[in-house]
């Protein structure tokens, strides 16, 4: 664009005539003309000053046109050319459109007003491209700023999951080792006691018979209660490591089930519901336990959130089978089911029905997400208002081995 905001059109032929002509014809209309008399001055403007569109002739010496079109279409295939041309014959025509000429006009011109509606024409064009290219990288940042914030947020739900957990196995580890060190602390009491008599050779059978029954008491006591918080811990640290890693590793479904169910057993204490489960003995797995503990997790804390919502005792139900080299974990829960919106947008980012009490509608988008990528697997939802809500997860024992057999 030259200083008035009208663009600048560089014309490359090797008639002076022809050039000071075109020249005159676009600056009555505001438009700054450059000059080039052959091919190669015509690129050397070109890098100079970048004009908004370039008229080149074909038949010229040292570079012809087509050597043109090529070498624009390399450096700034943005930039629209017209060829203005005395070659008509219809092989050139298709030649030039073929290497990226916008139009094609035959000298002489004999009306102009056909060279400016041409040339108003391809730079309109080249605006709304250029408008388009904007509107383009601007669309993709925010999509990629979408997918990051996403990703964030993922993260952010995984952790506060994660934290929530902590809490809960803090708690309810804190019961057992309460009763343990109370135990402890009576014992220490008795046995300072009994060392009393001892020594001051007050000491009856009767009170060693006592004292051997309350320490065994105490003793089975601070046993079975550090035996059930080592239990815990050692849930939750499976659990935990599991699911802030993405690591592929060979385990029990059974036993590794019955673990997460440990470790989420505070979100159930004061509540009427009830887990069952129910998977066969020795199914392995060569899988990612921290996407399916990740995916039990959510499921569990949706039946609580969102299913169990009328006070009434809840029941969920958990059952694994094998099937050939697949397992397939069916999940279904008592609540109040889904109408037909909340069942089409489940696995929608960011749709929850309670967003004003906390929710941030990530929790089934991540589920649909670990089973279809992480795991290679398939989930299917049946649920109907007042019906509950079955989910059927089909999971591949070894997911890596369903992507290698699709590569192949």
């Amino acid at each position: 664009m030259n200083q008035s905001g009208m663009p600048v059109v560089l014309t490359i032929d090797d008639d002076q005539f022809v050039r000071e002509s075109l020249a005159n014809f676009l600056e009555d209309f505001g438009y700054t003309v450059l000059q080039a008399g052959d091919g190669l001055q015509g690129l050397e403007l070109l890098a100079a000053h970048r004009p908004d569109l370039i008229l080149v002739d074909l038949r010229m010496p040292r570079m012809d046109g087509l050597q043109v079109l090529a070498k624009v279409q390399e450096v700034a295939p943005e930039i629209p050319i017209m060829v203005v041309s005395g070659a008509g014959d219809i092989r050139d025509v298709v030649e030039a459109l073929r290497r990226g000429a916008w139009d094609y006009l035959v000298k002489p011109i004999q009306d102009m007003n056909i060279l400016l509606h041409s040339v108003q024409n391809c730079l309109e064009r080249a605006r709304l491209q250029a408008q388009n290219r904007e509107y383009q990288q601007s669309l993709e940042e925010s999509l990629d700023k979408l997918h990051r914030t996403q990703k964030e947020m993922i993260h952010s739900a995984k952790m506060a999951a994660l934290g929530d957990l902590v809490a809960g196995v803090a708690h309810e580890v804190n019961t057992p080792i309460g009763v343990s060190v109370t135990a402890a602390s009576f014992l220490a009491e008795r046995t300072r006691q009994i060392r009393e008599l001892y020594q001051n050779g007050e000491m009856k059978r009767s009170d060693l018979e006592k004292y051997l029954s309350l320490a065994e008491e105490s003793s089975a006591s601070v046993l079975s209660n550090l035996e059930r918080a080592a239990e815990l811990v050692q849930s939750f640290k499976k659990v935990a490591a599991d699911q802030s890693s993405e690591e592929k590793r060979a385990f029990d479904m059974k036993n590794y089930l019955e673990q997460i169910l440990v470790s989420l057993r505070p979100q159930f204490k004061r509540t009427p519901h009830r887990v069952h489960m129910d998977c066969p003995e020795g199914l392995m797995l060569d899988s990612y336990p921290g996407a399916i503990m990740q995916i039990m997790t959510n499921l569990i804390m949706n039946s609580l959130i969102h299913g169990f919502v009328d006070g009434l005792p809840g029941e969920i139900f958990v059952s694994v089978e094998a099937a050939g080299d697949n397992v397939v974990l069916a999940y279904r829960d008592t609540g109040v089911g889904m109408d037909q919106e909340q069942k089409e947008r489940i696995y929608d980012p960011f749709y929850t029905t309670t967003r004003g009490s906390g929710g941030t509608g990530l929790g089934m988008n991540i589920v649909y997400n670990l089973v279809t990528q992480t795991l290679k697997g398939s989930i299917l939802l049946e649920t109907s208002h007042g019906q509950g809500a079955i989910f059927i997860l089909t999971l591949p024992k070894d997911p890596d081995r369903v992507a290698a057999d699709s590569a192949a």
